[in-house]
């Protein structure tokens, strides 16, 4: 427990010297009147203005494992953080938890210390989060990475739901566009007989099932309009850190499988993989955020889960009064949240070709089109299983309803 508050008291006491950076400089003499009258004057305005109680404007933010550094989804929230902090002048911490047992330790010591705002960005801890928004109803909790749509029940704790099920569609998507024939970009690339891409996630139970889904689903797409027989692969690391494992997994994805293009989502590993796609003239995604600059042509886009404006959204509408577990959150393509870049990182790249590279960014973009026209629906494997618990993978659902469009079906209302 000591190094716990150990923890946070460095972490506050670094975020109280960032907030108050601005007043760092000692005042100068101006033409109104001496400085020491200014910060008299600046001072009184201050404590006027300083809540009662001294915990009021603090929010704690649980990282995801893996913690800072990853260049993607901890250090998206972070970044979304010191924005605030900046608007509206708030403090707190961010802690970095290693195991789901010690987040639970985490929020609720505190919850315990007042903190009225506790963020976590690791849906893997919901029923740790479930059992302290009870325990702790004067606390507001938040839990990125629900899988279902629609409001919650209880007005402290708050599951906006994110549409990661289109977030692995459009990495699949960026995939196979890069890897097609016709869109070589450089020279260097690789150019296989087929198609085919793969996905490296932590383990089988998080974003494996989603990203799964997706392939399949964009598989028979591509197979159906356009005659492409994709293969995709999907392996998995069991660690967001452990870069070796990821470079080896990514080596033998791209040497042995003839993999071109492959999305690792799996934290700081992920940085490490992005060097191997570069030595053997494959292709790699970012992930979470923009890590296009990364390594610049070889990650070709990244497939953005922005936690961000997550971030800025939940404490936005904190700051607002109006943040409310029985509303509804819904963070899909359409809101920017989800999607992939602009690419226009690659596009100045030296020796890319503008042709191909139009070509792919338009692809995209009509992908983007469709999802937000409610003309494709993508498959989501969790809210399928509401539905039907044998719901299973989509080559599941199609294998059951051969010939089916799965858009037309939803739209139907599911008929069986």
């Amino acid at each position: 427990m000591k190094r716990i508050v150990s923890i946070l008291l460095v972490v506050v006491m670094t975020f109280s010297l960032a907030a108050c950076g601005s007043n760092a400089d000692a005042p100068k003499e101006t033409e109104g009147g001496s400085a020491a009258a200014e910060k008299e004057t600046a001072e009184t305005e201050t404590e006027t203005e300083k809540p009662d109680d001294p915990m009021a404007n603090q929010v704690a933010i649980i990282l995801q494992e893996g913690g800072l550094g990853d260049q993607g989804y901890n250090d998206g929230a972070k970044i979304g953080f010191d924005q605030m902090v900046e608007k509206y002048g708030i403090d707190g911490v961010l802690v970095e938890a290693t195991a789901a047992s010690e987040a639970d330790t985490f929020i609720r010591q505190l919850a315990e210390e007042g903190y009225p705002l506790i963020i976590c960005l690791d849906w893997v801890i919901i029923d740790y989060v479930r059992t302290a928004s009870a325990d702790y109803p004067d606390t507001t909790f938040v839990v990125l990475g629900k899988g279902l749509p629609g409001p919650g029940t209880q007005e402290n704790l708050i599951e906006p739901f994110t549409a990661l099920h289109e977030w692995a569609f459009m990495a699949s998507a960026a995939m196979i566009e890069v890897s097609k024939d016709e869109n070589v970009m450089f020279d260097w690339q690789l150019n296989n007989p087929g198609l085919t891409i793969a996905s490296i996630s932590p383990g089988e139970s998080v974003n494996a099932p989603r990203s799964r889904a997706a392939e399949q689903q964009i598989r028979q797409w591509y197979k159906d309009n356009e005659g492409l027989d994709v293969i995709c692969y999907n392996d998995y690391t069991g660690s967001y850190t452990d870069s070796a494992l990821n470079q080896q997994i990514a080596e033998n994805l791209v040497t042995n499988m003839g993999v071109e293009a492959f999305w690792p989502m799996v934290g700081t590993g992920a940085l490490a993989t992005f060097s191997t796609a570069k030595n053997l003239g494959a292709y790699s995604l970012g992930c979470d955020t923009n890590q296009d600059a990364v390594e610049p042509g070889v990650v070709a886009t990244s497939v953005l889960h922005n936690t961000t404006m997550m971030v800025i959204n939940m404490i936005e509408e904190w700051q607002a009064g109006t943040l409310n577990g029985t509303n509804e959150y819904y963070w899909g393509v359409e809101s920017g949240v989800v999607g992939v870049t602009d690419m226009s990182t690659v596009k100045g790249v030296e020796g890319c070709d503008q042709e191909a590279w139009a070509r792919i960014r338009g692809a995209l973009d009509d992908w983007e089109e469709r999802i937000i026209s409610g003309e494709f629906i993508v498959y989501n494997y969790f809210l399928e299983q509401e539905y039907n618990e044998n719901a299973g993978d989509f080559d599941t659902w199609q294998a059951a309803h051969p010939g089916v469009d799965y858009t037309e079906w939803v739209k139907a209302g599911r008929p069986e």
